[in-house]
């Protein structure tokens, strides 16, 4: 079932930044560390709170240190989005093709990116608009089509701007298409965005451009500054 936030009628709450959970699971450790927290890294998800489902994107399960004896304890990162602050679109794809489809997306702050459980529905070529009427797309997500393995070809509206942490990581993509022409600022890549996507052309990410169009690849403070001055000047 897809959940549709009942705001649809403004997108104020777009504005508004994630919230940041960070908390540590202990668990019994024998030898090695069999038993591992149920979230994986990448992970994105709706989970209920109080009868209103909150977005969830794990940015983070490691093992963190040992507690005492044969105890250990994982340390796990997550983002989230209240209920009014995210919204579930259905995205077309595969336009004018007999393998056309739609997928559910979700849209928070300016982001988007496909749930965990609707990853193996992107298939093919995924076109990533602007705009869902009001709501706003300025980029993708962390994680946001992780892992997306029947992914083959993304096309990027002329407004998205930036492509957070693994955004595409393990993914089938094998071509990225930019609207040049059309943009006005280049649009920014994280270093990580399209880590271990084997279909992907192999290039050494300081000297190479493994594909045309107007972006830059970058990650640390540097990607942080640009994103700050980015969200300043062109997010709505």
């Amino acid at each position: 079932m897809v959940f549709v936030c009942p705001c649809d009628h403004a997108n104020t709450s777009l504005v508004n930044m994630p919230h940041i959970i960070t908390y540590s699971e202990e668990i019994e450790e024998h030898g090695y560390c069999q038993q591992r927290p149920e979230l994986r890294t990448g992970d994105k998800y709706l989970h209920e709170v109080e009868g209103k489902k909150r977005l969830r994107i794990v940015l983070s399960v490691h093992l963190d240190k040992y507690v005492w004896e044969n105890v250990a304890q994982w340390s796990i990162t997550i983002m989230e989005f209240f209920e009014e602050e995210y919204i579930i679109k259905e995205l077309p794809i595969n336009l004018g093709t007999p393998n056309y489809a739609e997928v559910p997306i979700f849209i928070a702050n300016y982001l988007t990116g496909v749930l965990t459980c609707d990853k193996d529905k992107v298939r093919g070529s995924l076109f990533i608009p602007d705009n869902f009427g009001i709501w706003a797309i300025r980029g993708v997500a962390p994680f946001g089509f992780y892992d997306c393995q029947y992914l083959d070809v993304v096309k990027f509206d002329a407004k998205i701007l930036i492509a957070y942490e693994y955004a595409f990581a393990r993914s089938g993509v094998k071509e990225i298409i930019f609207f040049e022409e059309l943009q006005q600022i280049p649009m920014m890549l994280h270093l990580t965005a399209f880590d271990a996507c084997e279909r992907f052309p192999k290039f050494d990410r300081i000297f190479d451009r493994p594909f045309s169009g107007k972006y830059l690849m970058r990650g640390g403070q540097i990607f942080k500054k640009w994103e700050d001055d980015l969200r300043k000047d062109h997010f709505l």
